[in-house]
């Protein structure tokens, strides 16, 4: 039996026969990655890291971080209501198209840092694209207690400073401190 016919069955069940339905090509979806976000919440970035899923999912005026098995985060960490715990960066460099920007949460003394980017002209290997969980301790961030690299499929906001800045309270700068601990490439 031809492709056309197969696809005729379930459209002339449905009521949706007709010649341009079975003329058309089927279409092949690729999977969408999996979150850690709820109903009724944007992803932000959302990543599989293993068995774990890391993502940033975003309401009107919060960001979540979570990170743990699909379904059941290990971590859950919100923006606070001063979003005290939650700055942006973005560091520009590498020749013509290198950037990189990154989300920090912060709980207590660690911070979860959630970033992307992509190698400029004057980079080893230019246009590569890349993302990432790193997770740093102290004051400073100046121990890595983890740094997961996203192997697969990520999802992402088309700006991850933005999806933040938008759901801030508008009159507060949620910017990483120029040439602080936070202002570079992770």
């Amino acid at each position: 039996m031809r492709l056309t016919a197969l696809l005729a069955v379930p459209l002339v069940a449905a009521g949706l026969s007709g010649s341009t339905a079975l003329s058309s090509k089927p279409v092949i979806s690729q999977p969408v990655p999996a979150s850690q976000c709820y109903a009724g919440e944007a992803v932000v970035y959302s990543c599989r890291f293993g068995r774990s899923l890391g993502s940033v999912c975003g309401t009107a005026h919060a960001l979540h971080y979570r990170f743990g098995p699909a379904g059941k985060p290990a971590l859950d960490l919100s923006s606070a209501p001063d979003w005290s715990n939650v700055r942006v960066g973005q560091v520009r460099g590498q020749g013509s198209g290198g950037y990189q920007e990154h989300l920090r949460f912060t709980n207590g003394n660690t911070h979860y840092i959630v970033y992307r980017g992509q190698n400029g002209e004057l980079a080893d290997n230019p246009g590569y694209s890349y993302s990432g969980i790193s997770v740093q301790a102290g004051h400073d961030g100046g121990r890595t207690l983890a740094s997961l690299s996203c192997k697969g499929k990520m999802m992402a906001a088309g700006s991850l400073a933005d999806a933040a800045s938008v759901r801030a309270p508008a009159d507060l700068d949620i910017a990483e401190a120029e040439g602080g601990a936070f202002d570079g490439w992770f």
